[in-house]
Order: structure tokens, then C-alpha cells, then sequence
């Protein structure tokens, strides 16, 4: 038994337009779906770099937190506390730790040494984090780094 199609029957097949959306949905779906995991990754990789930001801030407030005593104590203390606070709230990352001193804006050798008399004294330091970034789908290995400076005198 073959089933013949009218004329009719054709048309109406051809008019109808109820499965369309789904067809188009369907055809979509893989475009959509690449779209949404690029932001997925994209919003990953951001929330570790903002992650690695909040570690130096963190290694800079413990730096303005603790009291320094007063003396020849001041002038051989060694940040590296700072350092290890901000390894500790970034695994996995690599902190450097930078000193200089600035006397009349000047930059000298010596974090710890003298400016002459009547010049401007200012002691820094700096914090800079690095970390890669493995991306979940699109993004790869990224290097990421945040930066903190402070004037510690």
C-alpha cells in the first residue's frame, strides 16, 4: 500500500512552519554553546588574575599592619614576611620582592643606607606576582602578574 500525497496534502506541508524554530535552534546550538565556554574560560582566567592582585595587596597590608621597632632594628628589616604572605594566598605562584631607596626622588643602591643631610628620604617596596593562567578550552597557557608598590618610609 502505497500512500499518495494530494495536491493539498503538499501544500499544506509546504506552508507549514511548526518545526522551524527547533530546525533553527538546533543549527544555533553549537555557535551558542562555543560562545558561552569562551566566557566561561574568560571569566575563570579573570577571577584568577584578580585573585593574584588580592595576594600582593594581602602581602602589602601585613607590610603596613606589623609595628616596626624603632632603632638600627628599622634600618636591616627584611620584608621577606610580605613575600611569604602572598605565596600563602597565592599557591602556586612565584613573588618577587623589590626594595630601593629614593633620596630627593633620586633612586640610590642601598634600600638600607643614608641620604645626605636636608634631602628627602623614602624607602619602597614592591611585590610582583607571577602565575600562568591554564585555560579550561580556548584560552592556553596565559601568563598573568599584579604589582603593589609602597613607600615603607
Amino acid at each position: 500500500m502505497a500512500m499518495r500525497l494530494s495536491l493539498p496534502r503538499l501544500r499544506r506541508l509546504a506552508d507549514d512552519e511548526s518545526g522551524t524554530s527547533v530546525i533553527e535552534f538546533a543549527l544555533m546550538l553549537p555557535v551558542l554553546s562555543l560562545l558561552v565556554a569562551g566566557v566561561i574560560d574568560l571569566s575563570e582566567g579573570l577571577a584568577d588574575r584578580f585573585a593574584l592582585q588580592q595576594a600582593v595587596n594581602r602581602g602589602l597590608e601585613i607590610v603596613q599592619s606589623k609595628p616596626l621597632s624603632t632603632g638600627a632594628d628599622r634600618k636591616t628589616i627584611s620584608y621577606t614576611f610580605a613575600k611569604t604572605e602572598a605565596e600563602r594566598a597565592a599557591p602556586g605562584s612565584v613573588v618577587t620582592i623589590e626594595t630601593w631607596l629614593e633620596c630627593n626622588g633620586a633612586v640610590q643602591g642601598d634600600f638600607y643606607g643614608t641620604c645626605p643631610d636636608h634631602q628627602d628620604t623614602a624607602r619602597y617596596l614592591r611585590l610582583r606576582a607571577r602565575k600562568n593562567y591554564t585555560g579550561s578550552m580556548f584560552l592556553g597557557t596565559v601568563p598573568m602578574s599584579a604589582t603593589g608598590a609602597m613607600r615603607v618610609q
